[in-house]
């Protein structure tokens, strides 16, 4: 093999296997510094947000092609350049549009979700994370340089590989992890959390869901929504309990576009909840609200992913 794929050259890894018969898309990228420890960034996009292709086609959605799930991927890793980057995209998409992440947290027509004890959220995770990292490994020269093709035209670049650019082979299961959710993907960090203290509380040991708990360093909630009316945020204070014994660093940043919203007034209250009881409670936390002052609108809800640090 040749070099490793140059930083910021996303591949699309399709209908990677996780828990069971659960399957995601994942859109991957390297490390941008491999001479330092390796650590994943899972990504849990938000509505909206899917393959150029499919935005492109839609009404609406065309407005927002720049936020596609690679162009996100790109921006997340010039954050961590020292992770692999790992965005998956929800198992649907309702009307082309709701983000839907069934396979992580129970979720309605509008992917607006139903948080149990357990879904086996935490399972799902670490078998994408192992299968994507083998099919990495495991895929052809020919298979992975297509994939690198079809992600770039999606960016608009050339369809060609650099020269001496080759395929990423690094195995990085079992690495230190950074969850991120942006918008709706939020829901899917809130499911970990109740799954968090549901293994907690077992009585009995779970070996690989201890495993990817104690992976876990940091979690990003990055202006948290969804269409339903409450749990935007979770506001339970045994389950933040759980949340505040562990050792993970929690990230909130805001923008008025949600906690703003006259129509929607319980998320800042949720937000305040879940935010002021962390504090209180000992919790490693670091909240910043972004564009104060700026009239809130779309465009400012995804910008909060150029501005988060």
């Amino acid at each position: 093999m040749g070099s490793e794929v140059q930083p910021g050259r996303p591949l699309r890894l399709l209908q990677v296997e996780g828990f069971e018969a659960r399957k995601n898309d994942v859109v991957y990228c390297p490390s941008g510094a491999p001479s330092t420890p390796p650590t994943v960034a899972a990504v849990f996009p938000g509505d909206v947000q899917d393959f150029t292709e499919n935005m492109e086609a839609h009404r609406d959605n065309r407005r927002h092609k720049q936020w596609n799930l690679e162009r996100t991927a790109q921006v997340i890793q010039r954050h961590f350049p020292e992770c692999h980057v790992l965005v998956i995209k929800p198992s649907r998409m309702d009307f082309k549009t709701f983000s839907c992440f069934q396979n992580f947290v129970k979720s309605d027509q509008l992917g607006v979700p139903d948080h149990t004890p357990n879904h086996n959220s935490l399972r799902h995770l670490d078998r994408l994370i192992k299968n994507a990292s083998c099919t990495l490994q495991e895929s052809s020269d020919s298979e992975l340089e297509e994939a690198l093709r079809v992600s770039a035209k999606a960016l608009g670049e050339s369809g060609n590989a650099p020269d001496g650019v080759s395929i990423c082979r690094n195995n990085f299961y079992g690495c230190p992890l950074k969850l991120i959710g942006f918008s709706k993907g939020c829901v899917v960090l809130n499911q970990f959390l109740h799954e968090f203290h549901h293994f907690k509380v077992a009585p009995k040991e779970d070996e690989e869901v201890f495993g990817v708990m104690a992976r876990i360093e940091d979690m990003y909630w990055l202006d948290g929504g969804h269409s339903g009316g409450t749990n935007t945020w979770v506001t339970s204070k045994t389950v933040l309990e759980t949340l505040a014994s562990s050792s993970i660093r929690v990230h909130v940043h805001v923008t008025p576009y949600q906690i703003d919203d006259d129509r929607r007034p319980w998320i800042k209250k949720e937000e305040k909840t879940f935010s002021d009881t962390l504090v209180k409670l000992g919790c490693d936390i670091k909240r910043s609200v972004h564009f104060e002052g700026v009239p809130p609108t779309l465009l400012t809800h995804f910008e909060v992913l150029n501005a988060f640090s």
